[in-house]
């Protein structure tokens, strides 16, 4: 259910890259480089033309099936690459494979260049961040290594924010508590030092530091036992409410839209949830991130069993707060305003619920 999602986010990284290349005037092996990329975006664009202008659904499932691999282009990337190994402008084709041909062999082989050949180089900050989509162990030896090699502010900071998100989450994915904590610790200072000694360097327009900020921020305020921070807002009918407004009931939150292929599936299963343990002291509440004509549309269509706070973007002021990295993303609420889990399985909830008071029949 995230194919597509993913598939949408190497689209956006891809055509995000190609026109910082384009305004960095690429000359020399750099214009060879820019060939093949722009090659491959445009056979891309060319296709996506196709399904926009598909009549028939059959007719847009066959030009989804043909979406351009970029395989090719990536071995004739490594081949100029490695023809021209001392070249400081080869660094740009290793940052794109890294960035947009993990799947291929030529991206792991560019993954090691990364951490040899290009372990010093100015200009890989990019491909460092992206590399928190990695297994660990495979790039943690690369990330420590920019950490401590690499004499370049940009791609230093990249590297340690990215060995802080590593660290993250393994601390939420925490299988005993003594693990919990060494990985949270070694997230805090990451995320510490790129406040303290990075707090200007911007990596694709956004600051480090701020996005370190807020990674804190979740750790202290968003984990399992700390107080769930206020949720403030309107509904889809402009009546204002709170989330402190629901103490006394377990809630389960879920921050969610439309546009999410994923909640499409979850939101049923959580409104049969809801349904089961009426008599729990139990609700449901959400957070919509549709903009709003779109998310008052939607729920008038197709009505959902609880109250939705109306945030008319992935970027809402309580989406902001919350930190949200990806959709949906639940939280279990205790009744005193305690967060008790973060992202459990519909199956978990079920079995906290079952544990808890009955509320009395009126």
């Amino acid at each position: 259910m995230h194919r597509h999602k993913i598939i949408l986010i190497c689209i956006g990284l891809l055509l995000s890259y190609g026109t910082t290349m384009k305004a960095q005037g690429p000359t020399g092996l750099a214009v060879e480089i820019r060939g093949i990329i722009d090659e491959y975006e445009n056979s891309v664009r060319a296709n996506t033309l196709k399904i926009i202008n598909a009549t028939t659904e059959e007719e847009k499932a066959r030009y989804r099936s043909t979406i351009p691999s970029a395989g090719p282009y990536a071995t004739r990337m490594l081949t100029l690459l490695d023809a021209h190994p001392e070249d400081p402008q080869s660094v740009s084709g290793v940052v794109w494979l890294v960035t947009q041909c993990a799947s291929f062999p030529e991206g792991q082989t560019a993954l090691q260049l990364l951490a040899t050949r290009y372990a010093k180089t100015a200009g890989t900050a990019t491909a460092v961040r992206r590399l928190e989509f990695y297994p660990f162990d495979t790039v943690r030896p690369i990330l420590e290594n920019i950490r401590d090699q690499n004499p370049n502010v940009a791609e230093k900071a990249a590297a340690i924010h990215t060995l802080g998100t590593h660290h993250f989450h393994r601390y939420e994915a925490a299988a005993t508590p003594e693990e919990a904590a060494t990985e949270k610790a070694l997230a805090e200072e990451s995320y510490q030092r790129i406040i303290t000694e990075f707090a200007d360097v911007a990596i694709d327009g956004f600051k480090l530091a701020d996005q370190a900020s807020s990674m804190l921020f979740e750790i202290a305020n968003l984990s399992p036992g700390a107080e769930a921070p206020d949720i403030v807002g309107s509904d889809d009918k402009d009546i204002s409410f709170k989330l402190s407004d629901y103490r006394g009931q377990t809630v389960l939150l879920v921050f969610w839209g439309d546009w999410c292929h994923g909640c499409h599936g979850v939101l049923p299963m959580i409104a049969d949830l809801q349904k089961r343990f009426a008599s729990q002291h139990f609700t449901v509440l959400g957070v919509n991130t549709d903009v709003t004509e779109k998310a008052r549309q939607i729920l008038q269509a197709n009505p959902l069993p609880w109250r939705n706070w109306l945030d008319t973007a992935t970027s809402g002021p309580n989406t902001t707060l919350y930190n949200i990295h990806h959709f949906p993303t639940l939280f279990l609420i205790d009744t005193q305003g305690i967060i008790v889990m973060k992202n459990p399985s519909l199956d978990s909830v079920a079995g906290y619920l079952q544990k808890q008071p009955t509320a009395p029949q009126k």
